[in-house]
């Protein structure tokens, strides 16, 4: 990674937080964070590969930044061919760029009263292939799983509205209903990039 690029990336780290510590409502968040997401996909070498590290037995995810308060979380996901998610929750808002590969995306929707915390009723509501440049927006009722379906890794860099990796999230199994629980925890921590 150049120096330009890093100071490129940094700069987007900065411009991400000062969105976030401005606007408290979800939606004026997303709007003004996704441009700048869709730009930085579009710049070759903007991220570092330290930033990608795959993992063999499931998909991966880096630690790119994360301020002190944690109010929000940079990722870079890694998924080698054929690895995929458990349909899942976020507990808040998503921002989800392809920045390499692809990706086979299914969306769901709680059709329940959720009155239950060990089962829930899902239905699937659509599904896309998100190639290189492609920005997923999920609000914090978002429910949705990730696969990689071509033969070369799919990187991504996901933006979420809190410390996603130390945070207890839900798994939803289709058939029969039952809610898991689990932390995905980082697969590796890079340095701040935003101070240097």
């Amino acid at each position: 990674m150049t120096q330009q690029n890093k100071a490129q990336l940094s700069q987007f780290i900065y411009d991400i937080e000062a969105i976030i510590r401005k606007y408290a409502m979800e939606s004026d968040i997303l709007q003004r964070a996704k441009p700048l997401l869709e730009e930085l996909l579009r710049s070759p070498n903007s991220i570092s590969q330290e930033s990608f590290k795959p993992r063999k037995d499931r998909f991966a995810n880096n630690l790119i930044y994360l301020p002190d308060d944690k109010i929000f979380s940079v990722i870079g996901g890694v998924f080698l061919p054929g690895q995929a998610t458990p349909i899942h929750d976020h507990f808040t808002w998503a921002l989800i760029g392809i920045y390499e590969g692809e990706e086979r995306e299914s969306y769901y929707r709680r059709i329940d009263d959720g009155s239950n915390p060990k089962v829930a009723v899902i239905k699937k509501t659509g599904e896309r292939i998100n190639k290189k440049g492609h920005v997923t927006v999920l609000g914090k009722a978002g429910i949705h799983c990730i696969e990689n379906v071509s033969d070369i890794p799919s990187l991504s860099v996901h933006i979420y509205g809190l410390d996603i990796g130390n945070t207890q999230r839900n798994t939803y199994n289709p058939v029969t209903g039952e809610i898991g629980n689990f932390i995905s925890r980082y697969d590796s921590i890079l340095r701040n990039l935003r101070t240097g």
